[in-house]
């Protein structure tokens, strides 16, 4: 009777003891607040399975939450990482600006910050990771430069279907930019916000074609949404022979508009790698392996056309 008390008692210690390691563990975890701008968007669908992926291996809780492309509830959600005292949070803020009051108090609360994709303004976090930016807006204008020169075209308007306040789509708007200006000193360029959605994007490219008429040669969406956006209200007014169309992020939907022949072809960016350096360099500093960061970490960016994905050096 003995020996059964004693093995018993063993099992139960031990069953305790498991159970407190077990909660121990739980309770070690890491813990990091995620902010999207939208998860609507396939391109934030992408980067966040793979954070999700990286942190099930890696043994972290994400809180992840959707911002729904309002600064408001961004900033609300932020507050709430505060409050819940989590060990780091990473945002992809949907206005540069506005997000940066509620960013600083964070880190002023001693949580550190990464952002991703769309860097935020006037606030002290760790690194930003994104593509570069400026560099794939420099493609974005070499494919429309191979396309308007494939066609003649040497003058009329060019229009940007942009998302305003995004550092991100300023950076691709500035070298879409450089890049046309130096190649068609006669064309004009013109820059219309859709919010980076694709139902604002639909009207901004229909209110262009009835504004510029046959002088509309070339339409480039800073993103997926902007540039299907528009292809659906040229595709509409039967004009895809008239206007060479250029996009940005490479998505399913618009490499199969590419391989039809209708969107010229896209900047690549990988949303995949992003969230994850994003993590990675977040949990490196919250561990102390590493203190000193640069302040922009850029991620690689590449061409898909027809031919398929190039990346680009």
């Amino acid at each position: 009777m003995k020996k059964v008390f004693a093995v018993l008692l063993f099992l139960s210690l031990a069953s305790t003891a498991l159970l407190a390691n077990g909660t121990s563990e739980k309770e070690d975890k890491l813990v990091i607040g995620v902010t999207f701008m939208s998860l609507r968007h396939p391109f934030f669908q992408e980067m966040k399975v793979a954070m999700e992926e990286k942190a099930e291996k890696s043994n972290i809780i994400l809180r992840l939450t959707d911002g729904d492309f309002d600064a408001g509830i961004q900033s609300n959600q932020v507050n709430d990482f505060i409050q819940q005292k989590v060990d780091g949070i990473i945002i992809n803020p949907t206005d540069s600006k506005a997000l940066g009051p509620s960013v600083q108090k964070a880190i002023d609360a001693g949580i550190p910050v990464v952002s991703v994709d769309v860097a935020v303004e006037g606030a002290d976090t760790i690194t930003h990771v994104a593509s570069d930016n400026y560099k794939g807006g420099e493609i974005a204008g070499g494919l429309m430069t191979g396309a308007l020169q494939e066609r003649n075209v040497d003058s009329g308007t060019v229009i940007i279907v942009d998302h305003a306040g995004v550092s991100s789509t300023q950076e691709r708007n500035a070298g879409f930019q450089k890049v046309m200006k130096k190649n068609f000193p006669n064309i004009t360029i013109e820059v219309f916000d859709a919010v980076g959605q694709r139902d604002r994007g639909m009207v901004v490219a229909e209110d262009a074609m009835q504004r510029f008429g046959d002088d509309l040669v070339g339409i480039f969406g800073v993103n997926d949404d902007t540039s299907l956006g528009a292809l659906s209200a040229v595709e509409r007014a039967d004009m895809l022979d008239q206007i060479s169309i250029v996009g940005y992020d490479a998505g399913d939907e618009s490499r199969a508009a590419i391989e039809a022949g209708k969107i010229v072809g896209n900047t690549i960016q990988f949303p995949s790698l992003m969230g994850t350096t994003a993590m990675q360099n977040l949990v490196d500093y919250i561990n102390g392996v590493r203190t000193e960061f640069p302040d922009f970490m850029p991620v690689a960016v590449g061409t898909y056309t027809k031919e398929g994905a190039q990346i680009t050096d």
